[in-house]
């Protein structure tokens, strides 16, 4: 028997053991998630870490398309030498595969039913046998939420609503769908696969919300004392559901790696991720508490559903929620979804992969089979060229980022405030990231669950865009870092909710901010703000670079009022007028003044600049215009004057800067996205309803960089880019999507 038989034995025998035994039920509780992460730097090009995830930048998710057994057509035609020959023409260097999703398995399972058209074939074997052939790593697709076929035939496992019904195709995560799983991996791990991609660790992602289960009932009772609510009642006890249900399928995800760690700890597990914008409380995850489950965090980017800024955004906020941690993101070959049978543009591909390696992260494309099981030649042409690409740039990815902002994130703002209108919380975040990264203003984020004085530190500047729930502790460490020398940006409803979101008469930041609270402007959002002329003559000129003065500047959303207490008033707020018997009652012109629009506060070593109106969050509606990311850009650069590396481009030109220490090399990674003009898809009057823009081609483009520390010389790493080097910097132009400008200090 040759050697990789033999392994192929000792793990069948392993994993069988386990699942008979029950295995890890009570195995021991894995090391510290900040130790783990501590020991999973990301590797540069060369490493010899064991670890897949470590090892490599890109690979491709291989899925079928349609889950039927009405006809012999289903997957009657894939083949494992066809999915491995395919992931190695596009360079992948990794394959994820679907093997069990919500219908069948795709391997010869004892325990899920398998799915009817592969007869005797056992497609992760043969995908294996060809895999080992290039050392390729194969991480096994398991889905757990909407497994349509263990709901159908286990109704004891069923989810329930508050009034006892069951919800379609949600399985109870304290119920024996736990232990299915685990036989499910068990047989899995008898193969010589890398790691589980676990997929669907949800709740769901609207009504009707669950679990309402005996099962559940009863766990409730026995850790918080108490019935359950009846529903969404926003009180104490509906705080207490909200925990619980963070808390369930954290459990189902500890205890499911445990198991699966203690048969084959050689293998990684992570699960999909839903605890990042625009998912809010409905789905069960919190952002800290969610991301730190499995080896490394994964969630999905998908432009075309979640808007070109989200690669950027996800990525960052993955990054804030597991510092130090592997991070993950996944995105589709196609257009509008998963199965659209279609390709993107090479160009739109490239400078989506390339955000996310810029940013630190690995990227894995989704590929979903046509309905047969073959697969699409174009698709892997030009995954092969994008990804080749990524692997000659191996070098430049993985290193410590420069960030001049730290963007802080309220999870409690996001469940208390926002509750069944999230984007009421989120589109001030929205806002304030796409501000900063179409200014070039290098961003990392914080999140409250998370948040430390050492972690706030590391940021020159935090922005705090529109935080309604604060707790004193949050507050008290905001104080300390602005003592210390910080410099805080707040802004909108920021600390003038309770706990429960409920609005107060008295800011927690009355104090930091050096002004009292007077009002609250909330029944009506068209709102404005003015900066006098006469601020050209002063200290506040900086607020009027690319502001036209004496110009009432719609900024829609809510907004507070404060008179000064020590704190030096700049600007002004204005409400509009009200009507009655008008079709505009609710959208009107400006009228009178209500209070300032920007607060200037010294404290001890540090300043805080507080704008209590919706300036970044109008950035994303119906009503954004220019001047709001100026004006956030102005805010930033008075705080932050020289930062190490400042760049001027078109707003469609990120920058990530990241230091390569043992190379002594500041890296400026610029990604230009550059879309068609969108069109609408819908008839009048639903008109403003447009398609996402298409990325066909890249854009010719210029940008300066100015460096403001001494260094040595410069180079490009892409070709066709012009450089010419001055004594502070250099101007460059290119029609690259992703380029990396080379400064060598």
């Amino acid at each position: 028997m040759n050697e990789s038989m033999t392994r192929r034995g000792m793990l069948q025998a392993t994993a069988r053991v386990a699942v008979a035994t029950g295995a890890a039920v009570n195995a021991p509780v894995l090391g510290s998630r900040d130790e783990q992460d501590r020991e999973r730097t990301p590797q540069r090009a060369g490493s010899q870490n064991p670890r897949w995830y470590l090892r490599h930048l890109v690979g491709i998710e291989w899925g079928p398309t349609g889950a039927n057994d009405k006809d012999k057509i289903y997957l009657s035609r894939a083949t494992g030498k066809q999915i491995i020959d395919h992931q190695l023409k596009a360079h992948s260097e990794y394959a994820v595969l679907f093997m069990k999703d919500m219908e069948f398995a795709y391997y010869n399972s004892r325990v899920a039913r398998k799915c009817p058209n592969l007869a005797r074939r056992d497609l992760l074997r043969e995908c294996l046998d060809e895999a080992q052939k290039h050392n390729m790593p194969v991480v096994a697709y398991c889905q757990v939420q909407y497994d349509h076929s263990s709901w159908k035939a286990h109704p004891e496992w069923r989810m329930k609503d508050p009034n006892g019904n069951d919800i379609p195709s949600r399985l109870c995560y304290h119920s024996g769908y736990l232990d299915f799983i685990k036989r499910v991996t068990g047989e899995m791990m008898e193969y010589e696969i890398s790691g589980f991609h676990i997929d669907m660790l949800d709740f769901g992602f609207g009504p009707p919300y669950g679990c309402w289960c005996k099962r559940c009932q009863a766990a409730f009772r026995k850790e918080h004392g108490i019935a359950m609510p009846k529903g969404v009642t926003w009180d104490q006890a509906w705080e207490k559901m909200l925990a619980f249900r963070c808390q369930s399928n954290t459990r189902f995800c500890k205890e499911l790696q445990s198991f699966i760690k203690a048969t084959r700890p050689d293998i990684s597990v992570d699960f999909n991720y839903h605890g990042y914008p625009p998912f809010s409380w409905e789905v069960g995850q919190r952002p800290v508490l969610h991301a730190i489950n499995g080896d490394f965090v994964t969630a999905e980017g998908l432009p075309f559903i979640f808007g070109h800024a989200n690669p950027s955004l996800l990525t960052c906020f993955l990054k804030g929620a597991r510092p130090g941690g592997p991070v993950q993101v996944a995105t589709s070959r196609t257009m509008h979804g998963y199965h659209d049978f279609n390709v993107r543009p090479l160009a739109e591909l490239k400078w989506e992969v390339f955000t996310y390696l810029a940013h630190g992260a690995q990227c894995t494309v989704v590929d979903k089979a046509n309905y047969d099981g073959t697969l699409d030649r174009v698709a892997y042409e030009r995954l092969g060229e994008v990804f080749g690409e990524a692997i000659a740039k191996r070098e430049y990815f993985g290193h410590k980022p420069l960030q001049e902002v730290g963007l802080y994130y309220s999870s409690r703002s996001r469940d208390w405030y926002g509750r069944e209108d999230p984007v009421k919380y989120m589109a001030a975040f929205w806002g304030a990231h796409k501000a900063l990264m179409e200014s070039h203003i290098t961003m990392g984020m914080v999140m409250d669950e998370n948040a430390s004085l050492e972690r706030l530190r590391t940021f020159p500047v935090v922005y705090v865009p529109s935080a309604p729930v604060l707790t004193q502790e949050e507050v008290q460490l905001f104080d300390a870092y602005v003592s210390g020398g910080g410099s805080l940006l707040v802004t909108g409803l920021t600390g003038v909710c309770d706990r429960y979101g409920r609005v107060q008469t008295e800011s927690l930041l009355s104090g930091i901010i050096g002004a009292r609270l007077t009002r609250c402007e909330l029944e009506h959002s068209d709102n404005y703000l003015r900066l006098p002329g006469e601020l050209a003559k002063g200290d506040g000129a900086f607020l009027l670079e690319g502001i036209p003065s004496d110009w009432p500047m719609l900024v829609w959303g809510p907004l507070a009022t404060y008179e000064s207490a020590g704190a030096r008033a700049l600007g002004e707020l204005m409400l509009a007028y009200r009507s009655k018997d008008n079709q505009w009652s609710n959208h009107m012109s400006p009228a009178s003044v209500t209070g300032p629009a920007l607060l200037v506060h010294r404290r001890g070593k540090g300043r805080v600049l507080c704008v209590p109106c919706a300036l970044d969050a109008a950035y994303v509606g119906d009503f954004r215009m220019p001047e709001h990311r100026r004006l956030i850009r102005n805010l930033i650069r008075h705080m932050n004057p020289h930062p190490e590396i400042a760049v001027h481009a078109p707003p469609n030109v990120e920058i990530v800067i990241t230091h390569d220490q043992a190379g002594r090399r500041l890296l400026v990674h610029l990604l230009a996205f550059s879309g068609s003009v969108p069109s609408a898809a819908v008839p009048f009057p639903k008109g403003t309803r447009v398609l996402p823009p298409l990325m066909a081609e890249p854009m010719d483009y210029k940008a300066r960089v100015q460096v403001n520390r001494p260094f040595r010389r410069v180079e490009v790493a892409g070709p066709g880019t012009d450089i010419v080097v001055k004594k502070k910097g250099m101007h460059l132009q290119t029609c690259n999507p992703h380029e990396v400008l080379i400064v060598h200090v």
